[in-house]
């Protein structure tokens, strides 16, 4: 029989092989009897059913790059071949000199693990050849200018094309792996993408998925030019493994089940728009079937893979696990630290692994000696919830599509079986392709980040971009976010059609937060709380939070967090604000109790020029962090977002940073606490089961010191009465809409406020939380916001006026200091600053001639000293006045000088004037900070009397300001300082 195989000209011609030889010369060399078919727009040529090895795909592949073409959409079964084309398809590209190459994957988890098994591939180290970039800026790039293959995910790269425009997309080939799932992210790459490559084609698309509706994808593109659709087929050859899927039915003879009721019992009705709840029945079925196999499986390296919707369906499988030793339990959690997760993929020789998970484990990676898969068949799907205004969960029946990849993760190394949780018939019923989360979202966030983007391509109305999306959100949803922007002053309409960000809302899109937490965050701030609204507003968005959470023991967890936080002081509080509150006090706790006293330790080292031991510091920390039950990876990373979103505050500068309170830590001198012997005892049933998670930590005792913080302790009543305060205000804020257009028309529209003047009614206690009310205006409660009106919460975010004419006021808070209260100018080259100083005096307005005398009098000049710290041991020079006359010190940070400040200048500076430019800003405040200097004022200053820079604090068009501010900083030394490292008792310094 004479075997073919379509194949697509450079011309766009297909042509035809037969035997092995090409009907045309222009032709490319393509193996014999390929088993692939390839399409131009939606036309599909032949499949040749022959088996294949991965030689003749990778030939394959090759072959068809010198083919022309600006998409390529590459989708396949879970073959032999195609299951390793998350890994494979960059390196074919990498070896036909297409570089560099950026490949996106949708899971944090999934990046790391595909670019790890590249790297080992290529026996490169991460970081070099082969890089990787996920999460927030500041945390994982391992990426040089030496990488030729990066993995991001879509939010990383959605991210730099928001700042960077194409300038992000400097790759000679772009690749969006599993694009059947439709994430917001993926789905604004995608369009943003197409919009650059009809305007600039000079870099590649490859589009990768097992499970796609691969025809949608090339009628999306056929705009761009030449898109071509391969197919790898799902073919048996020598070296794919079998796999077999059971149901219900089957289930019910192998286990001996009634089956009778298997629809009513694990269904929970005849068709998928039911609820897809996860009874106590269906709990049962997955542990029994799970023992089942395992007692039948004699090879213990065959692992097994349970795919269940939620964390707490997690903690529910383990917890029936938890009498056989004889299995070794991993979990799959987004809330599970990314290197934890990764030791899935290790293999287990001694006893059986078994990965309980969630979607995550559900597409791009392989995980080593998986033979079976049992699949609940449900899913966790967030939405917007009109009612509550607010985004919510609920449990979905999954897709077809959804399905055949969780089948996809067994039959890779060995033969598979999958166990979907359902009938057949029910199954047969279910949506071929999931729901694009697009569609289910409220549009805040990204209506915002289109609108204040850099990038030209998304700069534009958001209503415009977002209905390029392949599938489009409904109008009506566009329309809502769009008017509770404007409400909230973040937006303003413009004419003839449009909108334009006005300063609240780029100062919203500049943090690295969801849309709800940036707005608590500020808001927290404009009520004199920023330190603490910042932690809590990432605290809102992040996981793993600071506080130890005890893989499913939910009384041990709640002892944990009791140690920091005890919610039934306040009995209005829900339990996401308890949760919230309680990792604040445990980072204040860290911050107070460990950080100040290494800080003094490192400092008291450095006054020696004595170097502390970076890694033995770290090891202590490591220590102390598991005596209080703490994570000290979260930790470090709250820490690192915390100093991204100072860095844009004062880049943006808004007028709460003119006057800034320090945080509540360090305002309770009262506040003691002494490690003592630990005695918290282990639950008995925590060393029966090998669990693979943070909780494997609890087999060594604690601190009994506890708890940890008294109820009274940093300010724990004000800040928890400021964030029921802050989510009374958002309330009203985001629920009452009133949007006045440029055409004089207003439109009204009340959301879940009810029953405003009905006081016989008893308010509702969920509505006043960060949850909300599920029930909306339909609650039996009131929805009572008291004496709050729209008019008194939405009020315009303001920025810090110009220096003119306020700028002179900064000057004299500068120069007075009173009598007999000297003025120190430090590291002044050239006495630039200094000889200024005067004239300043002199033209500052409501300043006496009594003072002009004093500061002329009283200013005193150290030149050309870059390290300020020896004037207090008396190394180099002496000090011209004693300290106890100092009342100020300006420390000059010359940038131009090419020294730069460190934590020896800054040890005795109250104050400092930055450089000319705002870039830095933060690492200013950072590094005080490091020295016990908090900021306590900051102010832009016009130095142009100075004859330095004609410039005096300009604010560009995007809020950001271009200028001089000086800081104001305020010492707090640590009390009770000292650590004794090994029993970590304090001690008085």
């Amino acid at each position: 029989m004479t075997k073919t195989a379509g194949v697509l000209g450079r011309d766009g011609a297909i042509f035809v092989l037969v035997d092995g030889d090409p009907s045309s010369t222009n032709l490319p060399r393509i193996p014999h009897f390929l088993p692939i078919s390839i399409s131009s727009g939606a036309s599909t040529c032949g499949v040749a059913e022959q088996s294949f090895s991965s030689d003749l795909f990778v030939d394959c592949c090759v072959r068809l790059l010198e083919i022309s073409w600006n998409a390529l959409c590459l989708r396949g079964a879970a073959t032999c071949v195609a299951s390793r084309k998350s890994s494979m398809i960059p390196q074919f590209l990498l070896e036909e000199n297409l570089e560099p190459i950026m490949c996106t994957q949708p899971r944090r988890f999934a990046v790391v693990a595909i670019a790890q098994r590249v790297a080992h591939s290529r026996k490169s180290m991460l970081g070099q050849e082969v890089g990787y970039h996920i999460g927030h800026p500041n945390m994982k790039n391992l990426t040089s200018t030496r990488s030729k293959i990066v993995f991001k995910t879509a939010g990383v790269m959605l991210e730099q094309i928001r700042q960077h425009g194409i300038a992000a997309l400097q790759y000679k080939v772009i690749i969006l792996d599993e694009i059947h799932e439709r994430s917001v992210e993926s789905d604004l790459v995608l369009a943003i993408i197409k919009q650059f490559m009809m305007e600039k084609s000079d870099f590649k698309l490859v589009l990768m998925s097992a499970t796609v509706d691969s025809t949608r994808y090339v009628d999306y593109f056929k705009d761009i030019g030449k898109v071509e659709l391969i197919t790898i087929p799902s073919i048996p050859c020598t070296n794919t493994f079998q796999r077999e899927v059971h149901y219900l039915e089957q289930i019910d003879n192998m286990l001996k089940m009634d089956s009778e009721s298997l629809s009513t019992k694990y269904c929970v009705g005849e068709h998928f728009k039911t609820d897809a709840v996860l009874s106590p029945d269906v709990y049962h079925l997955i542990h029994t079937l799970l023992l089942h196999i395992h007692q039948s499986e004699p090879d213990t390296e065959r692992s097994i893979l349970v795919f269940v919707p939620t964390y707490h369906a997690l903690e529910e499988q383990w917890a029936r696990l938890s009498g056989c030793s004889t299995l070794k339990v991993h979990i799959l959690h987004r809330s599970i630290d990314t290197d934890e997760a990764l030791e899935t993929m290790k293999a287990s020789e001694s006893c059986r692994k078994v990965i309980l998970a969630t979607n995550m484990a559900e597409s791009s990676v392989t995980i080593p000696g998986v033979a079976y898969v049992i699949d609940s068949c449900r899913s966790l799907q967030v939405y917007w919830d009109r009612t509550r205004k607010t985004d919510s969960t609920k449990l979905v029946w999954i897709s077809k599509s959804q399905a055949e990849q969780r089948k996809g993760r067994t039959g890779r190394t060995c033969d598979g079986q999958i166990f979907r949780l359902v009938t057949e018939p029910f199954y047969n019923a279910f949506p071929d392709h999931e729901s694009p989360a697009i569609s289910m979202l409220s549009l805040r966030d990204q209506a915002l980040m289109i609108c204040c983007a850099e990038s030209i391509a998304m700069h534009d109305d958001p209503t415009v971009l977002l209905q390029k999306i392949l599938n489009p959100p409904e109008s009506s949803v566009i329309k809502d976010a769009l008017d509770t922007l404007v409400q909230i002053d973040a937006f303003q309409p413009a004419f003839p059609g449009g909108y334009h960000p006005r300063f609240y809302g780029y100062l919203l899109d500049s943090l690295p937060l969801s849309f709800h937490a940036s707005v608590l965050t500020l808001k927290f701030g404009e009520m004199g709380y920023l330190h603490e609204g910042i932690l809590i507003g990432i605290m809102l968005d992040i996981q793993p939070l600071p506080i130890l959470q005890p893989f499913g023991d939910q009384a041990l967890r709640k002892k944990i967090r009791d140690d920091y936080f005890d919610e039934r002081t306040f009995q209005q509080i829900g339990k996401k604000e308890a949760t919230v509150i309680a990792n604040l006090r445990a980072y204040q706790f860290w911050q107070r109790m460990f950080k100040d006293k290494f800080r003094l330790e490192y400092l008291t080292n450095v006054s020696k020029n004595q170097e502390s031991n970076a890694y033995e510091i770290l090891k202590v920390e490591q220590e102390w962090c598991r005596l209080h039950n703490l994570v000290l990876k979260a930790l470090n990373n709250i820490s690192k977002i915390y100093d991204d979103i100072m860095s844009t505050l004062h880049r943006f500068r808004p007028q709460f940073l003119l006057e800034i309170n320090p945080p509540k830590y360090l305002q309770t001198s009262e506040f003691h606490h002494e490690c003592r012997d630990p005695e918290l005892p282990e639950p008995e049933h925590m060393t029966s089961l090998p669990l693979e998670t943070d909780s494997s930590h609890l087999d060594s005792q604690r601190c009994a010191a506890i708890p940890y913080i008294s109820a009274t302790d940093f300010g724990a009543t004000d800040i928890v009465n400021t964030l029921m305060k802050v989510i009374e205000k958002m309330k009203i804020e985001l629920a009452v809409t009133c949007v006045d257009y440029h055409d004089g028309s207003s439109e009204t529209y009340r959301g879940p406020l009810n029953n405003l003047s009905n006081a016989s009614k008893r308010a509702c206690k969920f509505f006043l939380t960060l949850k909300g009310c599920r029930n909306g205006d339909s609650c039996s409660f009131a929805h009572n916001l008291g004496s709050l009106s729209s008019s008194s919460v939405t009020s315009k975010m303001n920025p810090e006026d110009p220096p003119w004419p306020q700028a002179d006021i900064g000057w004299r808070k500068l120069v007075t200091g009173g009598e007999n209260s000297h003025i120190l100018v430090v590291n002044d080259k050239n006495l630039k600053f200094s000889s200024q100083l005067h004239n300043m005096v002199d033209i500052t307005p409501d300043l006496h001639l009594a003072e002009r005398n004093l500061v002329a009098n009283n200013l005193r000049k150290v030149q050309n000293v870059a390290d300020p710290s020896h004037l207090t041991i008396g190394d180099e020079h002496e000090l011209p006045v004693p300290w106890t006359r100092l009342k100020r010190i300006i420390l000059v940070d010359d940038y131009d000088s090419g020294s730069t400040l460190n934590h020896k200048s800054c040890r005795s500076s109250l104050r400092i004037l930055p450089s000319r430019y705002c870039r830095d800003h933060y690492l200013v405040e950072k590094l005080a900070r490091e020295c016990f200097f908090v900021l306590g004022e900051s102010f832009l200053l016009n130095v142009a009397p100075l004859k330095w820079f004609p410039i005096m604090g300009i604010r560009q068009l995007d809020g950001q300001v271009a200028g001089q501010v000086a800081y104001v900083f305020n010492m707090h030394p640590p009390s009770g300082a000292g650590i004794r490292r090994g029993d970590f008792a304090t001690q008085e310094n």
